[in-house]
């Protein structure tokens, strides 16, 4: 967790949540910024949504003296937002990790990470960059988690388990060990995944079937 202020990109629930999750950690949020006009100058919590990305003054700011987390919902302009930090600003996104998730001595723990409380994270998981794990979710021993993966709530994914890049699993949703889900891959909400899923297909169902 950063010591810096942090600007919040995006006013929305999942940006609520990620304020929580800084105030909870006693980080000072500075603002937010959103490209929507219609938001400029109201608060959220007594926070203030200072301006839009646009807005010099204060995108000027992240990296320098104000750290960042990105809050978007829509993944694709959320990675493009993040893109588009790493290469002006020269900087990567901070975490945002609940204070009741329970994370060992993971393998690797990058940037830009949401972790919802109640989470569980076991010995030997990898999470890269940009993840998002919703609340009460359990990554099991050595999972693998790569870039702008979304782990939905209640969540379970078993021993050794690989979800590639860009792939989102729905809320309630179980992964058994061993398994690889591929690049993109989209996992319906409650669905048991008992085989491996090949890049960019989506599933559902107990056992989850290729739609």
């Amino acid at each position: 967790m950063t010591s810096l202020p942090v600007i919040i990109i995006g006013v929305n629930p999942f940006a609520i949540e990620v304020a929580h999750i800084f105030q909870l950690n006693h980080v000072i949020i500075y603002g937010f910024l959103d490209d929507d006009t219609k938001k400029q100058g109201t608060e959220i919590g007594e926070i203030p949504v200072l301006g839009t990305t646009e807005d010099n003054t204060y995108w000027d700011l992240i990296g320098k003296t104000c750290g960042v987390f990105v809050a978007l919902e829509n993944p694709i302009e959320r990675k493009k937002m993040i893109e588009t930090i790493e290469e002006d600003r020269k900087t990567k996104p901070v975490n945002a990790i609940h204070p009741n998730a329970l994370i060992a001595n993971v393998k690797s723990l990058s940037y830009g990470i949401y972790i919802g409380a109640g989470s569980i994270i076991s010995p030997e998981a990898k999470i890269s960059d940009h993840v998002i794990i919703g609340q009460g979710v359990t990554l099991e021993t050595g999972v693998v988690i790569e870039e702008f993966s979304q782990i939905g709530a209640g969540t379970t994914v078993g021993k050794g388990a690989k979800i590639d890049k860009n792939s989102f699993i729905g809320i309630g949703s179980t992964i058994v060990g061993s398994l690889t889900i591929g690049k993109g891959a989209t996992v319906g909400a409650g669905s048991v995944v008992i085989e491996n899923i090949p890049t960019g297909k989506r599933v559902f169902g107990n056992p989850a079937k290729i739609l």
